[in-house]
């Protein structure tokens, strides 16, 4: 199987971005060894291209697989892996417009089979947000989802769910494979969800370079990428609508 350079790279960023809570054991298949050898590889090397083993770790994933594929779905692209595609779950763009209403709901009833895992009244609840452009961004499993669904379905913390959403700060220090960022935590106010004040956090940069002044975006506490100015509006700006809808009680 030959990749386009395009498509290799998409895949990339999506193993990047789900490559710390795989290691941790949160989700997808117990294989983070074979996924950090594909990531450092540099995929792919014409071998690993051929061998459709990244595409087949990542289909495995319980929570990632089935969004991208609703949003490849309601877009109408083929492609899970399309760079589009793959940029819409993690980060944003406008492919999330259209991955709302009604088919949204079906996909976490039905698809991740959410019926079975949540009680009645969260089901509820959740199909109360789904008119008020409720999308298939990353950040709304996170926030609006309060139970995690991969190995280890736990209620979500504030701790986890700062951990587990996709965050971004600028790069202020870098020593050996240690970024220090500053960004802003998830904190409750007045029973609410928000952002907090502007604070430090080491962020882990196991592959990849960050550069002093980068915005880089990061998961689990493990740099991702370094993400320009209008992938940076697009995260801040998906990730504040789908904490507004966390807020939101009928």
């Amino acid at each position: 199987m030959v990749l386009a350079p395009s498509l290799q790279s998409s895949i990339l960023t999506c193993a990047k971005y789900a490559y710390r809570p795989n290691r941790l054991g949160y989700c997808g298949p117990d294989q983070n060894r074979e996924l950090l050898q594909y990531i450092e590889s540099g995929l792919p090397s014409e071998a690993l291209a051929k061998d459709g083993g990244l595409i087949e770790n990542l289909e495995k994933f319980e929570t990632l697989f089935p969004y991208l594929r609703h949003i490849a779905h309601t877009n109408k692209e083929k492609n899970l892996f399309d760079e589009k595609i793959v940029r819409a779950y993690w980060v944003g763009n406008s492919f999330l417009e259209r991955s709302g209403g009604a088919k949204l709901f079906y996909h976490l009833t039905d698809d991740l089979k959410l019926k079975k895992k949540l009680p009645k009244k969260a089901i509820e609840e959740l199909s109360g947000k789904i008119p008020r452009r409720a999308n298939a961004h990353h950040s709304f499993h996170v926030f609006n989802i309060w139970k995690r669904t991969g190995h280890t379905e736990n209620p979500h913390t504030l701790y986890t769910m700062d951990e587990c959403r996709i965050g971004w700060g600028k790069v202020q220090n870098i020593s050996k494979e240690i970024a220090e960022v500053l960004y802003r935590p998830l904190v409750f106010k007045e029973g609410q969800l928000a952002f907090g004040e502007i604070t430090s956090k080491k962020i882990f940069c196991e592959f990849g370079e960050a550069c002093l002044g980068d915005w880089i975006s990061f998961h689990w506490s493990s740099f991702c990428e370094v993400l320009g100015e209008n992938e940076i509006a697009q995260l801040k700006y998906w990730t504040k609508l789908n904490l507004d809808l966390a807020n939101y009680e009928r």
